[in-house]
This record gives C-alpha cells, sequence and structure tokens, in this order.
C-alpha cells in the first residue's frame, strides 16, 4: 500500500502537453530574453549567428555556465509552430536536434530557452515572455530557430517500469498469502 501511494504521488507530479495523440513534453522555461544583443557586452550590430551567439556566451557566463556552441547551418528558418491542445497560449514545434538549449527570434527579439522537458520538441508557454515577441501570432511562424549547445539524448527506463509493475504484484501475491492464514 504505502509502494502504491508513494508512486501514485510521484506520478501526480508529470505534466505534458499534446498535439493531437503527440505528447509533445512539458513547458521550457526561458533563460533569458533580448531585443538587443549588446546589451551583456558588444556583440556586434544585427542578427548575426555570431552576434547570436556572442549573447547567447555572455548571458550564459553571468550564470556560471560553460560556453555554448551554435552551428548555423542547423538554424531553421521560418519555422511554423503548433498550439497544443486546449491552450491558447502554449506553442509547441519539433527540434532539428536534442539540443541543451534552443534560440528562437521573432519579432525582433531573442529568447534562450533551457531544453528540459522533452529534447526533441520545444515547448514555450507564450504568457512568461516578452509581448514583443507577438507570440502566438496569427502567421503561426516564428522567424528562426536554432538548438544551441551540446546534442543531448534521453533514455527512457522501460525495466523500471516492469520492475514497479512485478513489485505491486508481489505486494498483491503476498496480501493474498497473508489473508488466508
Amino acid at each position: 500500500m504505502v509502494v502504491f501511494v508513494t508512486a501514485l504521488g510521484w506520478a501526480g507530479f508529470a505534466s505534458a502537453f499534446f498535439i493531437g495523440a503527440t505528447d509533445v513534453g512539458g513547458a521550457d522555461p526561458l533563460v533569458g530574453e533580448t531585443d538587443n544583443l549588446s546589451s551583456l557586452g558588444a556583440c556586434g550590430p544585427g542578427g548575426s549567428p555570431a552576434a547570436e551567439l556572442c549573447w547567447i556566451n555572455n548571458f550564459l557566463g553571468d550564470l556560471g555556465e560553460s560556453p555554448a556552441t551554435y552551428d548555423s547551418s542547423e538554424k531553421v528558418e521560418p519555422l511554423f509552430y503548433n498550439l497544443v491542445d486546449g491552450s491558447s497560449t502554449v506553442i509547441a514545434f519539433g527540434l532539428a536536434r536534442p539540443s541543451e538549449y534552443f534560440l528562437i527570434k521573432k519579432a525582433g527579439w531573442w529568447g534562450l530557452f533551457e531544453n528540459v522537458a522533452d529534447a526533441d520538441w520545444a515547448v514555450i508557454d507564450t504568457a512568461l515572455i516578452s509581448p514583443g515577441f507577438n507570440l502566438p501570432s496569427d502567421d503561426f511562424e516564428i522567424s528562426h530557430i536554432a538548438p544551441i549547445g551540446r546534442d543531448v539524448t534521453v533514455s527512457v527506463p522501460e525495466p523500471g517500469t516492469l520492475a514497479l509493475l512485478g513489485l505491486g504484484l508481489v505486494g498483491l501475491g503476498l496480501r493474498r498469502r497473508f489473508a488466508t492464514i
């Protein structure tokens, strides 16, 4: 009984968004946003990949993180997104590759997000970002998206699920055995 209650309490914290039958994970947290890439140090004019990487590394450096990588060949522009089921503010789109962070640009604003919920999907709660991003919008388009940092792979511990199921069956068997004595 204790195992069941513990498992139920742990499972209660799971949160996921869906697009149709596809589970896109939970919302990825915003790490930083700006409308001026030189706001944390001289990064150069415009929105070039070099200026974007400079701002990202200045921002991550202030957080004590190591420098990130940015391969401009992985940048996707434009990118179309979907609203998740049942929400008017949460958007989601697939990523070119799983990465530690992802950068979006829309309407002269840049946002850096930590990719924590599902490495293959970007999920953004637009109610938590600056209105300058103009998201969600009627065209369902983001100027560009770029994976930032190293590849991350997520492994699903299926054997753990089987062990939990087995533990439950053992518990039921023990209950039945002691109930007959």
